[in-house]
């Protein structure tokens, strides 16, 4: 079954971006970009390079301030809140690039994620061991995290994440590098989190057979603003995305 057959509809509002801009000079990289992200759901952001997806991304998680508009995570208006924050509100992101401490363990990485959240070293250790399963690294919690392969680094990635506890996972990217049976099981994973363990996802990916296959609503940007919004399905057929981003004959 798809991620999109099996969506909640019309679940509590958990993230709402309010007619969102951000100015760097002259530059403006978002213009009156206003969203929802609804509990249960998998939420797509595309768009071509330079479109302002990690604009968005850094702005959403409080890495960078709006220059203008509104931010409300779980009913609360973090408009120029602090990372720390948001992130404690239950808004947790991962990183294009990965963001692991290469030179520490697995757990080590992951016991990063779980200190604002839970107390004391058994309880700690609770949580690593739980997204460890969760993300395929039981049998490499002892190995330096620069030493494993790719796809390995970036489930560790999404695990530090997980570790925080996080009602809404945004993931960065998390695809990258990844071929063939590696992306399958992220994608099963991003399904796992949503049914199993009830969380409310935020992707920005570039390949789009996964992301058609993951989301149940698309929002397209193009030049900082939003282009379109629907089904999967619907905006792989809109025009204009095909022009600006999935390109003619595809």
């Amino acid at each position: 079954m798809s991620a999109a057959a099996s969506a909640p509809t019309g679940g509590e509002v958990l993230l709402r971006a309010e007619r969102l801009e951000r100015r760097f000079g002259g530059l403006t990289a978002i213009s009156d970009f206003s969203f929802e992200l609804r509990e249960g759901e998998i939420l797509g952001l595309i768009g071509p390079n330079g479109a302002g997806k990690s604009t968005t991304f850094n702005l959403i998680s409080g890495f960078i301030r709006p220059s203008s508009g509104r931010l409300v995570v779980m009913g609360r208006d973090v408009t120029g809140a602090s990372a720390m924050t948001i992130s404690r509100l239950g808004l947790v992101r991962t990183f294009q690039h990965n963001s692991l401490l290469s030179e520490m363990s697995v757990i080590d990485n992951i016991l990063i994620g779980t200190y604002h959240h839970r107390s004391g070293h058994e309880r700690r250790m609770e949580k690593v061991r739980e997204v460890a399963g969760m993300t395929g690294l039981t049998d490499h919690l002892k190995a330096i995290a620069g030493n494993l392969p790719h796809g390995l680094q970036r489930m560790l990635s999404i695990a530090i994440a997980l570790a925080a506890e996080p009602r809404i996972l945004c993931l960065d990217e998390p695809l990258t590098g990844l071929q063939g049976a590696e992306v399958g099981a992220a994608l099963d994973l991003f399904e796992a989190l949503r049914t199993t363990h009830g969380l409310t996802i935020l992707l920005v990916e570039h390949n789009m057979r996964a992301v058609m296959r993951a989301c149940d609503r698309v929002i397209v940007l193009n030049y900082g603003r939003l282009l379109a919004e629907g089904s999967p399905e619907a905006v792989s057929r809109d025009e204009a995305v095909i022009e600006a981003y999935l390109g003619r004959g595809r």
